[in-house]
């Protein structure tokens, strides 16, 4: 219970801007339909923008650490990308694994190789874990993850039975 408090607390102090925000801007970043990226790498209630990356456990779970906030908050951050479901990387069977190491590379190399990454509708999650739409460079990792069928669209619930095998064969 005093873990909760302490997080909400935390979480209360970032929406009300007592940590601050960061200025640095980036600019000559093109996102879809030749939108530029260049706003400033201010955060906000629910954005935070211009994170570096540190590391993906599998595809919809990143690690980042979060410019110009307390450490204690703003490193090693776990966050979920919202609105997916990956394959497991413990997964009940070879073609889960093999499709969750697959997803997996492919969101480090997007992650590792990204101009910039932002995190935008930062919420919480029934479990009370960091949840986000996470794009690199402007383009979401959901929607990237979707197009090439290594997630499917998830909002709670009841997870369907998916089939992986049949994206791990050529």
């Amino acid at each position: 219970m005093t873990m909760k408090l302490l997080l909400l607390g935390i979480l209360t102090a970032l929406a009300t801007g007592f940590l601050g925000s960061c200025t640095h801007v980036q600019s000559n970043l093109i996102g879809p339909a030749g939108v530029e990226l260049a706003t400033p790498c201010e955060h906000d209630k629910t954005t935070f923008r211009c994170v570096k990356y540190i590391r993906n456990y599998d595809a919809d779970t990143i690690t980042v650490e979060i410019p110009n906030i307390h450490p204690l908050l703003g490193e090693n951050i776990s966050v979920r990308v919202n609105g997916i479901d990956a394959p497991e990387m413990n997964g009940k069977n070879l073609c889960e694994k093999e499709a969750a190491r697959t997803a997996q590379k492919l969101i480090e190399s997007i992650l590792k190789n990204a101009g910039r990454i932002d995190l935008n509708s930062v919420g919480r999650d029934k479990y009370f874990r960091v949840l986000a739409d996470v794009s690199a460079d402007g383009k979401l990792v959901k929607e990237i993850l979707l197009n090439k069928e290594l997630a499917y669209e998830y909002h709670g619930g009841t997870k369907p039975t998916i089939d992986w095998c049949r994206f791990t064969k050529p």
